[in-house]
């Protein structure tokens, strides 16, 4: 990789870790993920117990992982015991942005070479926990669509009582819909100036053959005049 891409990666990444959300952060983006959170809700089917939830991405670049971060936050704030799990196998981001250890994650559960236990790990923040993604495997698709990946979701159902997902974008490989298979219903992020309209269709279109409801679609970098949110588009701040 040359240095000067390496270089415009490590400051883009730097910039969505900032996004993160903490008890000073900007009050309009506190509280759109409030809302976003009330119209996930309300959107979810009316079923008992855990709710699982995917969220995804068209394309890289789009902010799903600080969106399924700040997302579980927001709903941790109400009391209620969530967890994330990063099945973003082959870039996974979530254990940087939390500032956690990669090393045991769900690709080692899965694989049986830790236990479950072991893999979860506290936030630090009130109510949530964190399964980072563990060690890269050589099939990612096939692990996440295997009897073990289902075995652990069944058994962290039992803990939680929100399980957030962040997912690869859907149109550049298979794993999104294959966890897709799993959850309630998913959240497709999308960013000004870097989403298209195609890739939204090719998205929607692919969660929607894996029989998955799709919960809505939360816009990053939107107009901040307009200070729109959740189901259109909401500001979004540094």
């Amino acid at each position: 990789m040359k240095k000067k891409h390496r270089k415009h990666l490590i400051t883009e990444e730097a910039s969505w870790g900032k996004r993160i959300l903490k008890d000073d952060s900007d009050f309009t983006l506190i509280e759109s993920f409030n809302k976003i959170r009330t119209n996930i809700i309300f959107s979810m089917p009316k079923t008992d117990g855990c709710k699982l939830i995917a969220v995804t991405s068209s394309i890289p670049g789009e902010g799903k992982t600080t969106t399924t971060i700040n997302l579980s936050i927001t709903f941790a704030k109400t009391g209620a015991k969530v967890l994330i799990i990063d099945c973003d196998l082959r870039k996974s981001r979530i254990h940087r942005y939390l500032e956690l250890t990669r090393d045991a994650g769900i690709s080692d559960a899965i694989c049986g070479t830790v236990s479950l236990e072991d893999v979860i790990k506290p936030s630090g923040r009130e109510n949530l926990d964190v399964i980072t993604a563990g060690v890269t495997p050589p099939n990612p698709a096939e692990l996440l669509g295997s009897e073990g990946f289902a075995k652990i979701l069944e058994e962290l159902k039992g803990k939680y009582e929100y399980i957030f997902i962040d997912t690869p974008p859907v149109t550049v490989v298979a794993d999104a819909t294959i966890i897709a298979e799993h959850v309630a219903g998913a959240v497709i992020v999308t960013r000004r100036n870097v989403s298209t309209y195609n890739s939204l269709d090719v998205t929607v279109e692919a969660l929607k053959s894996s029989n998955t409801k799709v919960l809505g679609f939360v816009l990053l970098d939107s107009d901040k005049k307009k200070n729109k949110y959740y189901g259109n588009e909401y500001a979004d701040k540094e």
